[in-house]
């Protein structure tokens, strides 16, 4: 193919989805190859630095490589997972995936904390000791599955407590993995009170990332769970808007899950047109999206263009 001659992102993503990636050529490497005129949009995620596409590839839904790879062949460089998804199965195939490209491409991670201690309780030094030792066993873990030697974002998974995010163990722990360089960014994910938890963030700014639910309903369905929940969505702008002015990155998830969406009216609502609703909002660095088949990714991929 000469140099100067452009393909469209059709044909583009069909070249690129041949086994290319698996050979070592980079996408970006590609565009500079083809010319390709659509570049994807890229957001800088908060004070971490780290420049994300405005899609983060979710792969809570799926143990298949070949989908990870037809994501990032058509030019994600961000890929979320969990110690959780798949009993730790799903960090194993990402990393098998990503070994051979791992600098290029931003992965985050979650581990989970559950403890029945509360309130008081969590003030013992045997709660702390338990916290510190969850999180060490989930980042070593994290580390071996993904065959890499750091994480770029290692989030609280789930979070629901303000006792436990800003939990001195907690805190500890993010900042001597920070100082060791086994991680380059903290937070948490949250999929129920929220909006108190961005509150208690935007106080003592001690989080670099924050994934929540934020749909164009002001509610979502869990594909997996079957879980409802509303959320008042103007208390939650406030806080998100706010955290945006902390420098405090933002990933929306859960962005299908209010449903597909019409901009126009007359217009057929899409699910591609639900994430570019969230996308509209300044404050979001980038959407989490769990696409678990080549259809969904053909679809939700154009919002990056």
């Amino acid at each position: 193919m000469k140099k100067n001659k452009n393909i469209s992102r059709k044909e583009f993503i069909k070249r690129s989805s041949l086994g290319i990636l698996g050979a070592g050529i980079l996408y970006d490497k590609l565009y500079e190859e083809f010319n390709f005129q659509n570049i994807p949009e890229k957001r800088i995620l908060g004070k971490t630095g780290l420049e994300v596409t405005t899609l983060c590839y979710g792969t809570s839904r799926t143990n298949e490589p070949s989908l990870v790879r037809r994501a990032l062949s058509s030019g994600i460089n961000f890929i979320d997972t969990g110690r959780s998804y798949f009993n730790g199965q799903n960090e194993v195939m990402v990393g098998n995936v990503l070994k051979d490209i791992r600098k290029d491409i931003v992965i985050q991670t979650k581990a989970g904390i559950r403890l029945r201690e509360k309130g008081e309780e969590l003030k013992t030094n045997n709660a702390f000791k338990k916290i510190s030792s969850i999180l060490d066993s989930s980042l070593e873990a994290s580390l071996k599955a993904l065959q890499t030697d750091y994480l770029d974002i290692l989030l609280v998974h789930r979070a629901s407590s303000e006792e436990i995010i800003h939990h001195e163990a907690v805190l500890e722990f993010f900042q001597k993995a920070k100082k060791k360089g086994v991680i380059r960014a903290c937070g948490f994910s949250s999929h129920s009170n929220q909006i108190q938890l961005l509150k208690s963030t935007n106080e003592k700014k001690f989080y670099d990332v924050v994934m929540v639910p934020y749909t164009h309903k002001g509610s979502f369905l869990h594909s997996n769970t079957g879980y409802e929940y509303n959320y008042d969505q103007k208390a939650l702008e406030t806080e998100l808007k706010k955290t945006e002015k902390n420098n405090i990155g933002i990933v929306a998830m859960k962005t299908c899950s209010g449903g597909p969406y019409a901009k126009e009216k007359g217009s057929e609502p899409t699910f591609s047109g639900a994430i570019n609703w969230v996308l509209d909002h300044s404050f979001i660095h980038s959407a989490v999206v769990a696409m678990a088949n080549n259809k969904e990714i053909d679809e939700d991929i154009q919002v990056m263009y």
